[in-house]
């Protein structure tokens, strides 16, 4: 069995089978509530599954806003550390475009998702790897709405089961694992003060 969380938008947590198919799954639709809502939700879907054993331990990545990356990786990493079980990470997008290919789309096309800001974030996919999930042309990008490549536009939500999936096949036919690092892709909007250093006489 394999847990899943994402909070790259929304925060999702899901309970994936060998089989790649969801045993349990929770939604929180609040992109402001990550820290809040993810202890919760994790004991939930968990217990929703069972309590099964739990080998794997899926996360996603980004492109997502500073705060709420953090959190999901915070909490899957600590979950992995708990259950005794290794870290997939998964760059968010690939869920959306996995979807996306089973809904029958071919490649080309660009997964977006609204970064605020006026701007959009983009990945684009142009094949398929050896476990049949779709392969990036390069990294995500943030950027106006403007500058999108002139591919079918592909939106929607990351489900946290989809994810799963995707860290579930490319595991199973042994494709390399993606980076560990968050893709914020900018700067956070709130920045620590800068502590002036006193003088003394």
């Amino acid at each position: 069995m394999l847990l899943a969380i994402d909070t790259s938008g929304a925060t999702s947590v899901a309970v994936v089978d060998d089989a790649r198919q969801p045993v349990a799954h929770l939604l929180d639709e609040d992109p402001r509530a990550h820290a809040e809502h993810i202890g919760p939700l994790l004991e939930r879907v968990l217990a929703d599954a069972g309590r099964p054993p739990i080998d794997a331990v899926a996360y996603g990545v980004g492109p997502g806003p500073f705060t709420g990356l953090r959190v999901g990786m915070a909490a899957a990493r600590t979950a992995a550390l708990v259950l005794g079980a290794i870290e997939l990470p998964v760059l968010s997008h690939d869920a959306v475009a996995l979807e996306a290919v089973r809904r029958g789309l071919a490649v080309p096309f660009v997964v977006v998702a609204d970064a605020k800001r006026r701007e959009r974030f983009a990945t684009v996919y142009r094949g398929l790897d050896a476990a049949g999930t779709p392969t990036r042309d390069g990294e995500p990008t943030v950027g106006p709405e403007t500058d999108l490549p002139a591919l079918p536009h592909v939106i929607g939500a990351v489900d946290a089961a989809l994810l799963g999936a995707v860290a579930a096949l490319r595991r199973a036919a042994g494709v390399p694992l993606e980076q560990p690092e968050a893709r914020y892709l900018r700067s956070p909007d709130v920045t620590l003060a800068t502590v002036r250093k006193s003088v003394l006489g």
